[in-house]
Protein backbone atom coordinates (compact mmCIF):
# COMPACT_ATOMS: atom_id res chain seq x y z
CA UNK A 1 0.00 0.00 0.00
CA UNK A 2 1.05 3.42 -1.01
CA UNK A 3 -1.13 5.20 1.04
CA UNK A 4 0.04 6.87 4.29
CA UNK A 5 -2.01 5.92 7.37
CA UNK A 6 -2.56 8.02 10.52
CA UNK A 7 -3.78 5.97 13.59
CA UNK A 8 -6.13 8.46 15.90
CA UNK A 9 -6.50 7.17 19.90
CA UNK A 10 -8.36 9.42 21.91
CA UNK A 11 -8.27 9.02 25.47
CA UNK A 12 -9.30 10.26 29.31
CA UNK A 13 -7.55 9.06 32.16
CA UNK A 14 -6.46 5.88 31.20
CA UNK A 15 -2.30 6.03 30.63
CA UNK A 16 -1.80 2.05 31.18
CA UNK A 17 -4.72 1.16 28.37
CA UNK A 18 -3.22 3.34 26.15
CA UNK A 19 0.60 1.76 26.80
CA UNK A 20 -0.72 -1.69 26.31
CA UNK A 21 -2.12 -0.34 22.92
CA UNK A 22 0.68 0.97 21.54
CA UNK A 23 2.41 -1.55 22.82
CA UNK A 24 0.32 -3.53 20.68
CA UNK A 25 0.89 -1.70 17.60
CA UNK A 26 5.03 -1.32 18.33
CA UNK A 27 4.72 -4.82 17.06
CA UNK A 28 2.77 -5.09 13.80
CA UNK A 29 3.70 -6.86 10.97
CA UNK A 30 2.82 -2.91 9.15
CA UNK A 31 3.43 0.22 11.09
CA UNK A 32 1.51 3.37 11.06
CA UNK A 33 3.02 6.03 9.06
CA UNK A 34 1.89 8.17 12.41
CA UNK A 35 0.11 8.13 15.75
CA UNK A 36 -2.58 10.83 16.74
CA UNK A 37 -3.24 10.36 20.94
CA UNK A 38 -6.04 13.44 21.66
CA UNK A 39 -5.76 13.47 25.44
CA UNK A 40 -8.51 14.87 27.51
CA UNK A 41 -6.86 13.54 30.97
CA UNK A 42 -6.57 15.76 33.99
CA UNK A 43 -2.73 15.98 33.87
CA UNK A 44 -0.61 15.62 30.75
CA UNK A 45 1.01 12.62 32.38
CA UNK A 46 0.78 10.47 29.53
CA UNK A 47 2.45 12.88 27.44
CA UNK A 48 6.11 11.81 28.99
CA UNK A 49 5.97 8.20 29.01
CA UNK A 50 5.40 7.99 24.83
CA UNK A 51 9.17 8.65 24.57
CA UNK A 52 9.44 4.69 25.11
CA UNK A 53 7.68 4.02 21.78
CA UNK A 54 10.52 5.40 19.85
CA UNK A 55 9.85 3.38 16.65
CA UNK A 56 6.46 4.50 16.42
CA UNK A 57 5.72 8.31 15.22
CA UNK A 58 3.67 9.65 17.67
CA UNK A 59 1.81 13.21 17.62
CA UNK A 60 0.84 14.44 21.59
CA UNK A 61 -2.14 16.45 21.79
CA UNK A 62 -4.28 17.73 24.84
CA UNK A 63 -7.51 19.41 24.92
CA UNK A 64 -8.88 20.95 28.27
CA UNK A 65 -12.71 19.64 26.46
CA UNK A 66 -13.51 15.87 27.02
CA UNK A 67 -15.57 14.17 24.26
CA UNK A 68 -14.81 11.16 22.14
CA UNK A 69 -16.48 12.81 18.63
CA UNK A 70 -14.72 16.42 19.94
CA UNK A 71 -11.57 14.21 20.36
CA UNK A 72 -12.04 12.22 17.31
CA UNK A 73 -12.42 15.27 14.83
CA UNK A 74 -9.50 17.23 16.38
CA UNK A 75 -7.33 14.11 15.80
CA UNK A 76 -8.24 14.21 11.87
CA UNK A 77 -7.75 17.54 12.01
CA UNK A 78 -4.23 17.20 12.61
CA UNK A 79 -3.27 13.97 10.92
CA UNK A 80 -2.36 13.82 7.71
CA UNK A 81 -3.02 10.14 6.37
CA UNK A 82 -4.21 8.79 3.55
CA UNK A 83 -6.14 6.26 5.47
CA UNK A 84 -7.54 7.12 9.28
CA UNK A 85 -7.91 4.34 11.68
CA UNK A 86 -9.57 5.27 14.92
CA UNK A 87 -9.10 2.71 17.90
CA UNK A 88 -10.16 2.78 21.89
CA UNK A 89 -7.55 3.36 24.29
CA UNK A 90 -8.33 -0.22 25.51
CA UNK A 91 -7.77 -1.86 22.28
CA UNK A 92 -4.82 -4.38 22.10
CA UNK A 93 -4.35 -5.12 18.37
CA UNK A 94 -3.44 -8.57 16.68
CA UNK A 95 -0.33 -8.30 14.82
CA UNK A 96 -1.48 -8.70 11.85
CA UNK A 97 -4.11 -5.98 12.39
CA UNK A 98 -3.76 -3.43 10.22
CA UNK A 99 -2.42 -5.25 7.52
CA UNK A 100 -5.66 -7.06 7.00
CA UNK A 101 -7.49 -3.92 7.36
CA UNK A 102 -5.21 -2.25 4.82
CA UNK A 103 -6.11 -4.96 2.69
CA UNK A 104 -9.86 -4.53 2.27
CA UNK A 105 -8.74 -0.87 1.09
CA UNK A 106 -6.51 -2.79 -1.55
CA UNK A 107 -8.75 -5.30 -2.58
CA UNK A 108 -11.80 -3.42 -3.20
CA UNK A 109 -10.97 -0.47 -5.29
CA UNK A 110 -13.72 -0.88 -7.93
CA UNK A 111 -16.23 -0.12 -4.90
CA UNK A 112 -16.95 2.83 -3.21
CA UNK A 113 -15.74 1.98 0.14
CA UNK A 114 -17.00 4.26 3.21
CA UNK A 115 -15.82 2.69 6.18
CA UNK A 116 -13.90 -0.83 7.06
CA UNK A 117 -14.21 -2.26 10.92
CA UNK A 118 -12.47 -5.12 12.13
CA UNK A 119 -13.35 -7.94 14.19
CA UNK A 120 -13.39 -7.13 18.15
CA UNK A 121 -12.82 -9.93 20.12
CA UNK A 122 -14.47 -9.03 23.75
CA UNK A 123 -12.01 -10.34 26.24
CA UNK A 124 -13.37 -12.83 28.72
CA UNK A 125 -13.57 -12.23 32.26
CA UNK A 126 -14.48 -15.65 34.35
CA UNK A 127 -15.56 -18.21 32.82
CA UNK A 128 -18.54 -19.09 32.25
CA UNK A 129 -21.09 -22.89 31.95
CA UNK A 130 -21.67 -23.40 28.22
CA UNK A 131 -24.72 -24.19 28.73
CA UNK A 132 -26.12 -21.44 30.47
CA UNK A 133 -24.50 -18.96 28.70
CA UNK A 134 -25.64 -20.32 25.05
CA UNK A 135 -29.45 -20.43 26.59
CA UNK A 136 -29.33 -16.97 28.29
CA UNK A 137 -27.61 -16.07 24.90
CA UNK A 138 -30.57 -16.78 22.88
CA UNK A 139 -32.64 -15.54 25.30
CA UNK A 140 -31.29 -11.71 25.30
CA UNK A 141 -31.24 -12.31 21.13
CA UNK A 142 -34.79 -13.15 20.83
CA UNK A 143 -35.75 -10.20 23.33
CA UNK A 144 -33.71 -7.60 21.32
CA UNK A 145 -35.09 -9.12 18.53
CA UNK A 146 -38.77 -8.58 19.25
CA UNK A 147 -37.66 -5.25 20.25
CA UNK A 148 -35.69 -3.84 17.76
CA UNK A 149 -32.48 -2.94 20.24
CA UNK A 150 -28.95 -4.19 19.32
CA UNK A 151 -28.59 -7.53 18.20
CA UNK A 152 -26.59 -9.72 15.84
CA UNK A 153 -27.67 -9.97 12.37
CA UNK A 154 -26.50 -8.83 9.52
CA UNK A 155 -24.85 -5.24 10.00
CA UNK A 156 -27.19 -3.46 9.09
CA UNK A 157 -29.64 -0.79 10.59
CA UNK A 158 -33.08 -1.64 12.16
CA UNK A 159 -36.42 0.69 12.05
CA UNK A 160 -35.64 1.82 15.06
CA UNK A 161 -32.05 3.06 14.41
CA UNK A 162 -30.57 0.28 16.17
CA UNK A 163 -27.71 -1.86 14.38
CA UNK A 164 -27.29 -5.44 14.25
CA UNK A 165 -24.02 -6.39 14.73
CA UNK A 166 -22.01 -9.19 12.57
CA UNK A 167 -21.03 -11.85 15.13
CA UNK A 168 -16.73 -12.74 15.42
CA UNK A 169 -17.39 -16.30 14.06
CA UNK A 170 -18.11 -14.84 10.79
CA UNK A 171 -15.68 -15.89 8.43
CA UNK A 172 -15.68 -13.71 5.09
CA UNK A 173 -15.44 -9.87 4.31
CA UNK A 174 -19.03 -9.00 4.46
CA UNK A 175 -20.54 -5.82 2.91
CA UNK A 176 -22.58 -3.99 6.22
CA UNK A 177 -23.90 -0.48 7.62
CA UNK A 178 -22.79 -1.03 10.83
CA UNK A 179 -18.73 -0.17 11.78
CA UNK A 180 -17.54 -0.94 15.65
CA UNK A 181 -17.00 2.25 16.87
CA UNK A 182 -12.99 1.01 18.59
CA UNK A 183 -12.58 -0.48 14.91
CA UNK A 184 -13.40 2.03 12.62
CA UNK A 185 -11.62 3.09 9.45
CA UNK A 186 -12.08 5.57 6.30
CA UNK A 187 -10.08 6.99 3.50
CA UNK A 188 -9.65 10.46 4.61
CA UNK A 189 -11.63 11.80 1.75
CA UNK A 190 -14.56 9.79 3.08
CA UNK A 191 -14.37 10.76 6.87
CA UNK A 192 -13.59 14.65 5.62
CA UNK A 193 -16.95 14.59 4.08
CA UNK A 194 -19.31 13.57 7.18
CA UNK A 195 -16.67 14.40 10.10
CA UNK A 196 -18.04 13.12 13.82
CA UNK A 197 -21.26 14.82 15.08
CA UNK A 198 -20.18 16.84 18.15
CA UNK A 199 -23.38 17.15 19.30
CA UNK A 200 -23.73 13.26 20.57
CA UNK A 201 -23.24 13.74 24.26
CA UNK A 202 -21.75 12.57 27.86
CA UNK A 203 -19.73 9.39 26.35
CA UNK A 204 -21.07 9.97 22.82
CA UNK A 205 -23.54 6.78 23.12
CA UNK A 206 -24.41 6.06 19.19
CA UNK A 207 -21.64 8.24 18.04
CA UNK A 208 -20.61 5.36 16.29
CA UNK A 209 -24.16 4.44 15.04
CA UNK A 210 -24.23 7.46 13.55
CA UNK A 211 -20.75 8.29 10.95
CA UNK A 212 -22.04 4.59 9.86
CA UNK A 213 -25.26 5.27 9.17
CA UNK A 214 -24.84 8.62 7.39
CA UNK A 215 -21.96 7.00 5.57
CA UNK A 216 -23.71 3.50 4.72
CA UNK A 217 -26.26 6.20 3.08
CA UNK A 218 -23.84 7.10 0.19
CA UNK A 219 -20.56 4.25 0.44
CA UNK A 220 -20.37 0.91 1.13
CA UNK A 221 -19.09 -0.27 4.42
CA UNK A 222 -16.81 -3.24 5.10
CA UNK A 223 -16.35 -5.81 7.76
CA UNK A 224 -13.49 -7.97 7.98
CA UNK A 225 -13.39 -11.01 10.24
CA UNK A 226 -9.67 -11.33 9.74
CA UNK A 227 -8.55 -8.04 11.69
CA UNK A 228 -8.74 -8.70 15.03
CA UNK A 229 -8.93 -6.45 17.78
CA UNK A 230 -8.83 -7.26 21.77
CA UNK A 231 -11.33 -5.23 23.97
CA UNK A 232 -9.00 -5.44 27.38
CA UNK A 233 -12.55 -3.91 29.53
CA UNK A 234 -10.26 -4.81 32.57
CA UNK A 235 -9.72 -0.92 33.51
CA UNK A 236 -12.24 1.11 35.46
CA UNK A 237 -14.41 2.61 33.18
CA UNK A 238 -14.52 6.49 32.30
CA UNK A 239 -18.13 6.51 31.06
CA UNK A 240 -19.82 7.44 34.24
CA UNK A 241 -22.05 5.73 36.66
CA UNK A 242 -25.31 3.79 35.04
CA UNK A 243 -27.72 6.32 35.90
CA UNK A 244 -25.83 8.77 33.39
CA UNK A 245 -24.82 5.65 30.75
CA UNK A 246 -29.18 5.07 29.97
CA UNK A 247 -29.90 8.95 30.22
CA UNK A 248 -26.83 9.27 27.60
CA UNK A 249 -28.09 6.23 26.02
CA UNK A 250 -31.74 7.56 25.30
CA UNK A 251 -30.85 10.90 24.98
CA UNK A 252 -28.20 9.92 22.06
CA UNK A 253 -30.86 7.20 20.26
CA UNK A 254 -33.52 9.83 20.13
CA UNK A 255 -30.99 12.61 18.56
CA UNK A 256 -30.12 10.15 16.45
CA UNK A 257 -34.04 9.15 15.51
CA UNK A 258 -35.12 12.33 14.50
CA UNK A 259 -31.91 13.30 12.85
CA UNK A 260 -31.07 10.22 10.18
CA UNK A 261 -34.33 8.16 10.49
CA UNK A 262 -37.61 8.44 8.28
CA UNK A 263 -40.28 9.77 10.39
CA UNK A 264 -43.05 7.58 9.14
CA UNK A 265 -45.57 5.55 11.15
CA UNK A 266 -43.19 2.31 10.59
CA UNK A 267 -39.87 3.75 11.93
CA UNK A 268 -41.67 6.10 15.04
CA UNK A 269 -43.38 2.92 15.92
CA UNK A 270 -39.63 0.83 15.81
CA UNK A 271 -38.38 3.63 18.11
CA UNK A 272 -40.81 3.56 20.51
CA UNK A 273 -40.80 0.05 20.83
CA UNK A 274 -37.04 -0.17 21.58
CA UNK A 275 -37.78 2.89 24.04
CA UNK A 276 -40.44 0.32 25.73
CA UNK A 277 -37.70 -2.24 25.55
CA UNK A 278 -34.86 -0.14 26.99
CA UNK A 279 -37.27 -0.26 29.87
CA UNK A 280 -38.20 -3.79 30.18
CA UNK A 281 -34.16 -4.84 30.11
CA UNK A 282 -33.39 -2.13 32.73
CA UNK A 283 -36.81 -3.08 34.75
CA UNK A 284 -35.60 -6.63 34.96
CA UNK A 285 -32.10 -6.09 36.07
CA UNK A 286 -33.62 -3.89 38.89
CA UNK A 287 -35.04 -6.52 40.10
CA UNK A 288 -32.31 -8.98 39.78
CA UNK A 289 -29.64 -6.49 40.85
CA UNK A 290 -31.81 -4.34 42.96
CA UNK A 291 -30.12 -1.19 41.32
CA UNK A 292 -32.79 1.04 40.53
CA UNK A 293 -30.59 3.49 38.72
CA UNK A 294 -30.50 2.65 34.97
CA UNK A 295 -34.37 2.83 35.14
CA UNK A 296 -34.17 6.03 36.79
CA UNK A 297 -31.73 6.97 34.04
CA UNK A 298 -33.89 6.11 31.63
CA UNK A 299 -36.87 8.17 32.71
CA UNK A 300 -34.84 11.27 33.09
CA UNK A 301 -33.83 10.71 29.48
CA UNK A 302 -37.61 9.99 28.54
CA UNK A 303 -38.72 12.74 30.07
CA UNK A 304 -35.94 15.09 28.18
CA UNK A 305 -37.49 13.82 24.62
CA UNK A 306 -40.72 14.59 25.39
CA UNK A 307 -40.11 17.52 26.54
Amino acid sequence: MNEKISVIIPTKNRMQDVIRCLESISIQTMLPDEIVIVDSSDTEELKFVLNRFDDLNIHYIHTSKPGLTLQRNIGIKASSGDIIVFSDDDMIWDKDYLKEITRVFDNYPAEKIGGVSGNIMWKEGVKKIEGIKNFLGFGLHVFATIFFLPRYGSGRFQPSGMPTIIRNDVDNITKCEFLYGGSMSFRRKVISEFMFDENFHGYSWGEDDDIAYRVSRKYQNIYTPFAKIVHNDSSPSTRGSKYDAMKTAIDNHYYLFKKNLPQDFKHKFAFWWSVVGLFVREGMTMVVRRDSSGVRGLTKGFINIIK
